[in-house]
């Protein structure tokens, strides 16, 4: 039978294989919300840059042959976070909408507009979760990736939120 301090030992060593347990949990998490962070900040920069070389061909694509009227608006969520571009004020396509961010009242917004997109993979994506009649335009543009220091900026002064 062991004694009180034999047991007394093995609690402490349990004890000191819990904490290192957790404490190797908690590093893990940091770093897994520390990549999380990055890819999102990256992901969000590949998107704007993807929106400012979409703005000028779809607003050429749009316009009244011989003028430049047809104008893009704001990042919206009633577009799911795409940029609206109109011409009279009539909505005629959005630019690069959010997946994620389409419901059933977007995506019924959606379907009479055309969605420009800058690829096929972003057009399947968005093709799961808009109407099946949705049109898409793919437009051909280059879009440089963004820098490692403007990823670490970006996800500094933009924290992913704890949810």
């Amino acid at each position: 039978m062991p004694s009180r301090s034999q047991d007394s030992a093995a609690d402490a060593r349990s004890a000191v294989v819990d904490a290192a347990h957790a404490a190797v949990a908690r590093a893990t998490a940091r770093e897994v919300a520390v990549h999380e962070s990055y890819d999102r900040a990256r992901n969000v920069l590949r998107l704007q840059a993807r929106r400012r070389a979409l703005v000028p061909l779809t607003r050429e694509m749009l316009s009244t042959p011989g003028t430049l009227d047809a104008h893009a608006g704001r990042s919206m969520p009633a577009y799911a976070w795409g940029l609206p571009v109109a011409r009279r004020r009539q909505l005629l396509a959005v630019i690069c909408p959010t997946a994620s961010a389409i419901t059933p009242a977007i995506r019924a917004v959606l379907s009479t507009t055309v969605i420009v997109v800058a690829s096929v993979a972003e057009e399947d994506r968005l093709a799961r979760v808009t109407d099946p009649r949705q049109r898409f335009a793919v437009l051909s543009v280059r879009v440089p990736e963004p820098a490692h220091e403007e990823i670490v900026d970006f996800a500094r002064r933009n924290p992913t939120p704890r949810g």
